[in-house]
């Protein structure tokens, strides 16, 4: 079976609420923002793949931790694929051994901790026989969406983006998607930031989704917890016909 667990969903934390961390298997996870604090140390303990979508703090902030968790409990290391570009912004800021220890030399360069495997846009990869094609999406900083395979059923995960029409044109050539994972950050009052941060708000996916040309289940993530009950709102007033829900940490979303 294919299936998205959100661990985190939301884009900061605040009380219950996560940081994004989506689970694809007991081995793999798409970004670090609630792994530490949300997955049990057992479960921990059997992640061998970290996907990054980009650089920004929300999506890498238990990436450092989780590698001196992993030298620190196991010894163990662990692959994280990402961009070459993504991997230099998260080497020359944060593993630099000034914020925090270089663990792609740790404990020594030709056995580190964090093994790092460059990705490319539009070039597909297979993690435990699931399929994962890189696309790239608008975010202010350069990041990834995905589409994600196994056999017959695929859905598709935006990343943070705003207007977007490389994944439109995705999601619409794709013919095996039966779910689509998409970002809305910002109440639709709070356009003119979401617009400045490329993010979307629910009138901006309203319009993505005129585009979408069959009706797909949109699952929405990245929503500012402070700011939930407004963004899902304005998201029932949307004018698509297509059904869209806030997803719901811990619950996961079965692609049938």
């Amino acid at each position: 079976m294919l299936s998205i667990l959100p661990i985190g969903c939301y884009g900061s934390d605040l009380d219950h609420k996560k940081c994004i961390t989506m689970q694809i298997s007991p081995t793999t996870i798409i970004d670090t923002g609630a792994m530490l604090s949300s997955i049990p140390t057992e479960e921990l303990l059997k992640i061998e793949n970290v996907i990054i979508t980009h650089c920004h703090f929300d999506h890498i902030k238990n990436l450092p931790i989780f590698a001196d968790f992993m030298l620190s409990m196991a010894m163990k290391q662990f692959n994280v694929y990402t961009t070459e570009t993504i991997k230099k912004q998260i080497m020359d800021h944060i593993l630099n051994n000034l914020i925090w220890p270089d663990f792609s030399a740790l404990p020594t360069r030709k056995n580190p901790t964090i093994n790092f495997v460059p990705i490319e846009f539009e070039k597909e990869f297979v993690i435990d026989g699931i399929s994962y094609l890189p696309i790239e999406v608008n975010h202010i900083v350069e990041s990834l969406g995905f589409i994600i395979r196994k056999g017959k059923k695929a859905f598709a995960y935006s990343g943070d983006t705003s207007y977007c029409d490389n994944f439109i044109d995705h999601v619409n050539d794709e013919k095996d998607i039966k779910v689509v994972c998409w970002e809305v950050s910002f109440p639709n009052r709070l356009e003119n930031i979401a617009v400045a941060s490329k993010h979307l708000t629910p009138s901006m996916l309203d319009s993505e989704l005129s585009k979408i040309k069959r009706n797909l289940p949109i699952h929405t993530f990245h929503l500012k917890p402070n700011l939930e009950n407004e963004i899902i709102e304005d998201m029932n007033n949307m004018k698509t016909q297509m059904t869209v829900t806030a997803m719901k940490q811990k619950k996961p979303i079965n692609i049938v």
